[in-house]
């Protein structure tokens, strides 16, 4: 019976060792997987801070981008109401069809060429089909230049809303950064 007791009470040693390695191992697992999930959950708060902060400044955007379009709308529908009134206060005038001088109407046109040049995209292999019209041959008179006015000084303050609208949120963000 010595012989027996000896070998069960060595199996039993070693079935415990086993058992006890075993939840080490099982434990150390454990252990792993708890700072695995600490981690994702983390990153998951992280990202969900992300997602908040990106959608807030998505929204201002298009609420900044809508107000810009709204003053937009309005000065493009005032500048076409005075162009009609000027055209109808011109039609009376004698002296409308005087021209301007020739180096002054060559002139503004180079300059409305270099600045449509800069506006369009490198892309040469693409046109813009609004502006691909011969220039003008005749020359620009007195009263066509006095109706460009207000259009140009209307394009200007479309520009300056939406330069006002790009300032408006990046003093938000700025704040929001602080």
């Amino acid at each position: 019976m010595n012989r027996l007791t000896a070998i069960t009470s060595i199996s039993a040693v070693v079935v415990i060792a086993i058992l006890v390695a075993l939840l080490a191992f099982t434990k150390a697992d454990l252990s792993t997987a708890e700072s695995d999930n600490h981690v994702l959950k983390s990153d998951n708060a992280l990202q969900g801070q992300v997602i908040a902060t990106q959608t807030f400044n998505i929204n201002r955007f298009n609420q900044v981008a809508q107000l810009a379009a709204s003053a937009n709308a309005v000065v493009a529908g005032d500048a076409e109401k005075t162009v009609i009134e000027y055209r109808e206060i011109l039609r009376r005038e004698k002296t409308c069809d005087l021209p301007v001088p020739a180096d002054v109407a060559r002139g503004l046109l180079e300059y409305a060429y270099r600045l449509r040049a800069s506006a369009m995209h490198a892309d040469s292999g693409k046109s813009d089909t609004a502006y691909d019209s011969a220039a003008s041959t005749h020359g620009l008179t007195y009263c066509q230049a006095v109706l460009w006015i207000k259009p140009l000084l209307a394009t200007i303050e479309q520009g300056n809303n939406n330069f006002a609208g790009i300032i408006d949120i990046e003093k938000n963000r700025q704040k929001i950064s602080e």
